[in-house]
């Protein structure tokens, strides 16, 4: 158990053994700290029997099948992805289960690259039938920016921000001799009140 005045530190790169620059590389630790996010936003000393704290959620499993239940409809002041919509076997499912899931008002943050993990192989049809693969290879459709713009605002939504070209890593050792560079988009999304329509 640490906190944030004693975090603990791990060797994310200890099983590393390519692309080192110096022995030390692998070895090096970094803090993580045991943060509790309502006492981030309501102070340490906080006593949640006196305030309601924020609803924070995150689920393994499905996103569409967890969230699209109409019991989580209209439910969440925003929606933050990082590196998250582009691993849907369909972006516009995710985004239409966003949609619902937010308040009149209610914003989607995303930053991220468009990867599409579930990119199909190329293959002819019979390949197709006869393939072992998970059917969402073949189902997902990827998109380019403005088409992901397109079905944003076709959904319903209005991009307030957004910037192209953003370099980020993932999951990368900034002191490692390869690294993946992604250029990312960063973008809001607001869902408008009906008295805007």
């Amino acid at each position: 158990n640490s906190s944030t005045y004693r975090p603990f530190n791990v060797s994310p790169w200890i099983g590393t053994s390519c692309n080192i620059s110096s022995s030390n590389d692998p070895t090096r630790t970094i803090s993580v700290p045991d943060v509790d996010p309502g006492a981030m936003l309501l102070g340490e000393e906080s006593n949640f029997k006196d305030q309601n704290p924020p609803e924070f959620s995150m689920a393994a499993g499905d996103f569409a099948s967890i969230y699209s239940k109409t019991s989580e409809h209209g439910r969440w002041d925003a929606v933050a992805s990082c590196f998250f919509l582009d691993t849907a076997p369909s972006v516009v499912k995710y985004l239409q289960v966003i949609w619902d899931m937010l308040i009149e008002g209610g914003v989607l943050i995303n930053f991220g690259p468009l990867l599409f993990h579930w990119s199909s192989p190329p293959a002819r049809p019979d390949e197709v039938a006869n393939s072992s693969l998970d059917h969402r290879y073949f189902d997902s459709v990827d998109v380019c920016y403005d088409d992901l713009k397109e079905i944003l605002t076709q959904i319903g939504f209005e991009i307030l921000e957004e910037k192209l070209g953003v370099e980020a890593l993932y999951t990368a050792d900034k002191l490692s001799m390869m690294n993946s560079n992604y250029q990312c988009v960063y973008f809001v999304a607001r869902k408008p009140c009906r008295k805007d329509f």
